[in-house]
């Protein structure tokens, strides 16, 4: 990170870190430094920062407008705590495969009235009940749940109902025949 000049810092908008498993917090505390209008960052699969290190983005990047944490197994709920108090303008958040976060992050991020895209795709410890606190959510327009085999513990649902929901497609539909084999899904 040290080798971006104050210019470069300050017109960098976007920078993708992906997989680069050796950057720890120390390193993210040079990058906030260094490059304090970034409005896109994605730390995916950058497995050595913890949540310390998610607190200092979220202290310093107040711009951001998308974060890609997937494949970051440090992060717990603590992280997603200072996400939703510091980054008032984020669009976007990936949070995939991240192993640690449960229902009560998820509470965290219910108060985000930016957040328009939310993944949580093989987050295994979410279950149906975290998924309550995103209900008030009005700017959610993209929630991603692939792969959450904990959300199916409604065994003896026998109905629900879709009408009126654009989102639903001929996959999900086929998602919950085959796994809510009870219940009748209404279009």
């Amino acid at each position: 990170m040290a080798y971006f000049t104050a210019k470069q810092g300050c017109t960098t908008r976007t920078l993708r870190l992906h997989s680069c498993w050796e950057i720890t917090n120390h390193g993210v505390v040079n990058m906030v430094h260094s490059l304090p209008n970034l409005t896109a960052l994605s730390l995916s699969g950058c497995s050595k920062i913890t949540d310390d290190g998610v607190e200092l983005v979220a202290e310093n990047l107040r711009k951001l407008r998308s974060l890609d944490l997937s494949w970051c197994p440090r992060i717990t709920d603590a992280a997603l705590e200072y996400i939703a108090c510091d980054l008032h303008k984020l669009e976007e958040l990936v949070l995939d495969r991240c192993v640690r976060i449960t229902d009560t992050g998820l509470g965290y991020l219910s108060t985000m009235s930016s957040l328009r895209s939310l993944y949580l795709r093989w987050c295994c410890q979410v279950q149906d009940f975290g998924l309550q606190h995103l209900f008030g959510m009005r700017s959610l327009r993209l929630l991603s749940l692939a792969g959450l085999s904990g959300l199916i513990q409604l065994q003896d649902l026998e109905e629900l109902e879709l009408t009126n929901c654009p989102g639903a497609t001929a996959e999900l539909f086929k998602y919950y025949s085959q796994h809510l084999p009870r219940c009748m899904v209404i279009e």
